[in-house]
């Protein structure tokens, strides 16, 4: 690992909480290598999680990161699947919900074969 690397995301740090992508974007390192110093610097007491960042593509939190003296931010909890699913049919719209449910009736729904069709044919 170079030192200069470790310089730069102090540098970074020092402008504001960043996340690890974040870091690694705007000094142009790899975010594998950014994790690695930012361990280093959190062993050495340098840099703590100020908050925590939800962003839309991830269901978890990543940690933002600051550089100074201080104490964790607690980790949020994370929604269980179920809650994820009830927050998303509460935002659907009426018309989805009605053409959801055709589906879910569609799929309880039998096909019921013509005698005829049976007894030419046979039962499959």
């Amino acid at each position: 690992m170079k030192s200069h690397q470790m310089v730069r995301v102090i540098r970074a740090l020092q402008t504001g909480g960043m996340t690890t992508i974040e870091i690694a974007e705007s000094i142009y390192a790899t975010p594998r290598s950014v994790r690695y110093i930012i361990t280093k610097l959190r062993s050495k007491g340098q840099v703590f999680i100020g908050s925590w960042k939800f962003s839309r593509a991830r269901r978890y939190p990543s940690p933002v990161y600051k550089f100074g003296i201080g104490s964790d931010a607690k980790k949020p909890t994370v929604k269980s699947s179920t809650e994820r699913v009830k927050d998303w049919r509460k935002r659907q719209l009426i018309d989805d919900k009605e053409q959801r449910a055709a589906r879910q009736r569609m799929r309880k729904w039998k096909v019921k074969r013509d005698p005829l069709v049976a007894a030419l044919f046979g039962e499959v």
